[in-house]
This record gives structure tokens, sequence and C-alpha cells, in this order.
């Protein structure tokens, strides 16, 4: 069974991915159930809270598509961004998966795809990146599924080519900042992006530091703290799923992230940052199985997973100090 999880999650899952649309009404939507349930059970919290926040949440959503023609390895491109394809491209990966296992088919499909993880605000990337980070097969189908029919952006894939600057970390999204009157306009995030993407002078940061990505999303946890911001908060959970996908998203992956995070950053406004101090708090877990919002659910596992994997305490207190008032009237 997937990374030990319980049964009842499994059958969640997989019922879920089959019967869904990766949107609902009335404003586009991304289905974040899946990626919810997978942060509830990496914080802790139990099946029976898991199930209960299920039977909440689907009320929220339509029924997918029935597939209208099998996919094919030869022509699986001919559905790059088409929506229609959801049904077909789910039925395609996991057959890919069941015959290749699911490292060598994201290794094989998600280089021809990462150049469109920012669109959608990152959500396929991150439901990708929560099928591979707790190794479940058909939210990795899943996954693949969404990153397909949202996209490629040969334009991202030009900008990362640009030989990369010296600069790190905050000082990149700072280098943006001159981009940002003529450029950025309100609206969805999806058309802020586009235009951002068409217009800006960007390019790659870190001139082959190691810790690229580490300081580009330590930079997108100061932006977050600073604005409270909610697409400010994508910046957090994507640069989490992006180092989770990282290892199967192909050459120059570095580089795609550090342009994909400025245009990102552009597209919120390029706001102030704020420093964060040396300081080690708790996120209120307890409360969170009771958490209507899953956006609160899955920063409060993100940053979990960052804090880990860099051994930064101080994504969790920016988590907290989000999430306690947030969650203060959860008895």
């Amino acid at each position: 069974m997937p990374q030990n999880l319980p049964a009842s999650l499994v059958r969640l899952l997989e019922s879920h991915g089959a019967e869904y649309a990766p949107h609902y009404p009335p404003s586009d939507n991304s289905d974040h159930g899946p990626m919810a349930y997978l942060a509830m059970h990496g914080l802790g919290i139990g099946p029976h809270d898991i199930e209960a926040f299920a039977k909440r949440y689907r009320v929220r959503l339509i029924a997918a598509s029935p597939p209208k023609e099998a996919v094919s390895v030869e022509r699986w491109r001919d559905h790059i961004g088409r929506r229609e394809s959801y049904s077909a491209l789910i039925a395609f990966f996991r057959k890919e998966i069941a015959g290749q296992g699911w490292e060598p088919t994201v290794a094989r499909y998600l280089p021809h795809l990462i150049s469109g993880w920012v669109k959608d605000a990152f959500h396929p990337l991150i439901r990708l990146a929560y099928g591979i980070e707790f190794e479940m097969p058909s939210e990795i189908a899943c996954g693949l599924a969404y990153m397909t029919i949202t996209g490629i952006d040969p334009r991202l894939t030009e900008l990362a080519k640009a030989r990369p600057t010296d600069l790190r970390g905050r000082e990149h999204f700072d280098s943006t900042r001159v981009e940002r009157k003529p450029i950025f306009i309100r609206g969805p995030f999806n058309l802020r992006y586009e235009r951002i993407v068409e217009g800006a002078k960007l390019a790659p940061c870190g001139g082959g530091a190691v810790d690229t990505m580490e300081e580009l999303s330590h930079a997108c946890l100061e932006i977050f703290h600073a604005t409270h911001d909610f697409f400010a908060l994508h910046l957090v959970t994507s640069s989490h799923a992006f180092r989770v996908c990282a290892p199967w998203a192909g050459p120059n992956s570095d580089s795609v992230f550090s342009i994909g995070l400025a245009s990102a950053y552009l597209a919120i406004g390029a706001p102030e940052f704020a420093s964060l101090e040396d300081a080690v708090d708790v996120i209120p877990f307890e409360k969170l199985a009771k958490a209507k919002d899953e956006h609160d659910i899955k920063l409060a596992y993100s940053a979990k997973a960052q804090a880990r994997a860099y051994d930064d305490p101080t994504y969790e207190w920016v988590a907290a100090h989000y999430l306690t008032p947030r969650l203060s009237s959860i008895a």
C-alpha cells in the first residue's frame, strides 16, 4: 500500500480522481480535495476526520466527463491543453504507471510539461507533488493529467535558457520590481501571469549555486509573511511542490523554478518582504482536523515539510502566525 496509507484513504483517493473534474464553478476553482486529504494524513490527522472533511468538501465539485477517446503513447501530446481529455489522460497515465512504475513515468512525461507549472496558480504541479510525496499512483496519474490539460508555456522555457544572474533569494524578486508598473494588472491569476510572461524581462538566478531552491523558497516565505495574500500563500505551497518534483523535472529545472516564481511574484503585484525572526512556534495541528479551509490545511503541511527538508523552523513559525488566529474559533 502506498506509503502505508490507511486503506480507507487509498479508496477515497482512487475513487475521487476518476469521479470528479479538476475544476468546479463558479470561478473555475481547482479541486483541492485529494491534496487536502493527503495533507491531513501527513499532519497526523486520522481517517475519520479526513473522511468527514471529504464529505463536506465534495458537495462543491462536479463530475468528470467520461473519456471520449483513448490516449496513446504516440499521440499523448495531442492532448496538451485540452480540458476535455482529462479522464482519458488519467486512464493513460494510470496504465503507464502500472506498466513502468511511477518514477519512470514521471521522469518520462514531466520534463515535457514542467514549463506550464505556474498556470492555474500552480495547482496541477501541487497535486502531482502530493501524489509523489505519498507515492500514491492514482494521484500521480491525476497530477500528470491535470498538468497536461493545463498546457505548457514555451515562453517560460525560453526565458529559463538565459544565462543566470548572480542574484540570490530575495534579491532575485527585488530585481523584478522595475517591471511591475507597466505590466501588472488585476484579475484572475492566469490572466495576470499571461501578461507578465508576455512582457516582462526576466532572467533566471542563482549562478549555479547549490542552494538556489532553498533560498528562493525562503524568500517566498518572507513574501507570504509580509502580505498574508491568498496568492502569496501559493508561493509557499508551490515551492514545496517544486522541490518534491524537481528530481524528475528534467534539465534546467532551477532556472524554470526561478523564472516561474519571479513571474508569479510580479503577477501578485510585487509586494514588499518581511524579515523573519529566528523563532519557533507550534502550528495548531489539533485544530486542523476540524478546519474548513483546504488552503489552511495545505499551508500547514507545506510548512511542516519545508521545515523538515531545510532544517528551518521559521516555516512553521510563519504558518503558526497565520493560522492561529484563523483557527481560534475551533474548539
